[in-house]
């Protein structure tokens, strides 16, 4: 179960870069209305890696109360 939450975690953070790269394109290429859409994805993401660090956290301290070795 810690080896999903550091998976999902490690995918927010990536799916975040992605997001900031996508920004970059679009304001340095495209039109900048289209931008904040992946500036919003990218906030998103962010929000949910903490969310998933927490929890990961959390979990990990509740194992280690669990099972005091």
């Amino acid at each position: 179960m810690n080896k999903m939450f550091k998976i999902l975690e490690i995918i927010w953070l990536v799916m975040g870069f992605v997001g900031v790269i996508m920004s970059i394109y679009f304001i340095i290429t495209k039109d900048k209305q289209g931008v904040i859409y992946f500036i919003i994805f990218t906030l998103i993401c962010g929000v949910m890696y903490a969310v998933r660090k927490r929890q990961r956290i959390k979990f990990e301290l509740a194992q280690k109360q669990k099972d005091p070795n």
